[in-house]
């Protein structure tokens, strides 16, 4: 049903001259703006000292507009003609956002990249026709992926959207969001701070940056000082501080016995649903009262709430999703139905 296409939300200047570098686009992104050149991503990560992204940024900031671009030549790729694109933005800043995010991702786009890194020329300009923008919160794209997707839910569920930036819940009813139990608050970046604090008593980290350290989270170990160490029970400790920090007592703020007497579900997405130690703490605090269900490709499962709510308003054909999120900038595309 989707297309997806995904790259970390890292970047970094780089004045290098990188020829050959990578397969493909998706892989060598090097873009060229305000005079300056670039790498983004996986190229980042691969040819950046420091690849880094602040935290929920707004559109205003320069760590937006790259990946926007970035993510807007991916997109390119995929799509003949006017695009129509979905976004969106954690509840909490979403408000002062959105305005601001429909007026710099709608209409013609000029994107200067460095093609040589991937067997092209150095001076390849992608052009991008978007049409029509909606910017939505977060949690209405995961509800949307929720009701509107292969997963067709058709009852009164919770819904919990574990990001890196920020956590998002409510409760939806067949006939919308209940408002009042809609909430924010920090995501996963609270449990690899943590771990940072706790690997910095110990050893000297070289500077690694916050995604780095999110990513050694995931695979369990991290190199330091040319040793592999295994992050196994640090990572258990980590999470389980975070749910009972921060996940545990937002939930029990946002939703009252009388929500529990509408749902009898709760599904659960974003990075964090990726983490076992994270729903084995859900399954102890609502395995008795909820039947608790982990989205399909929960990271990337936002991205395609926001190509179903785009396909609302064009064809899909034209329908784009896409989240720039704080871990990875999220492309969703319709595929060509077979006939």
């Amino acid at each position: 049903m989707f297309k997806t296409k995904e790259f970390p939300s890292v970047f970094e200047a780089s004045t290098a001259e990188l020829v050959d570098v990578s397969n493909n686009l998706l892989t060598g992104l090097k873009i060229n703006h305000n005079g300056s050149s670039y790498v983004v991503g996986e190229l980042a990560l691969l040819e950046g000292n420091t690849p880094h992204k602040g935290i929920n940024n707004a559109p205003s900031d320069l760590d937006y507009r790259l990946l926007l671009r970035a993510a807007l030549a991916v997109a390119k790729s995929g799509i003949e003609g006017p695009m129509c694109i979905t976004t969106g933005f954690p509840s909490s800043t979403y408000g002062a956002n959105r305005d601001a995010a429909k007026d710099l991702v709608e209409g013609a786009h000029t994107i200067d990249i460095d093609g040589r890194t991937f067997g092209k020329s150095p001076d390849v300009s992608i052009e991008v026709e978007v049409d029509q923008v909606e910017v939505i919160p977060e949690i209405e794209g995961f509800i949307s992926g929720v009701r509107r997707g292969k997963l067709n839910e058709r009852d009164p569920f919770f819904a919990v959207g574990l990001g890196y930036g920020t956590m998002e819940a409510a409760l939806s009813l067949p006939s919308g969001i209940v408002q009042r139990t809609t909430t924010s608050a920090s995501g996963l970046q609270y449990a690899t701070k943590l771990m940072s604090d706790r690997l910095q008593q110990e050893h000297y980290l070289d500077m690694l940056t916050d995604h780095q350290l999110d990513m050694a989270m995931r695979e369990g170990t991290i190199v330091i000082g040319r040793r592999k160490m295994d992050l196994t029970d640090l990572r258990q400790d980590v999470l389980s501080t975070y749910y009972e920090d921060v996940v545990s007592p937002t939930l029990k703020r946002a939703f009252d016995d009388s929500d529990f007497g509408r749902a009898e579900k709760m599904y659960v997405g974003g990075g964090g649903a990726l983490f076992d130690e994270l729903v084995d703490d859900f399954t102890d605090e609502f395995g008795d009262i909820l039947s608790l269900k982990i989205v399909p490709d929960p990271a990337s499962f936002i991205s395609q709430g926001y190509a179903l709510h785009a396909a609302d308003v064009a064809r899909r054909d034209r329908a784009v999703g896409l989240d720039i999120g704080n871990a990875n900038t999220v492309i969703n595309l319709f595929e060509e139905e077979s006939v």
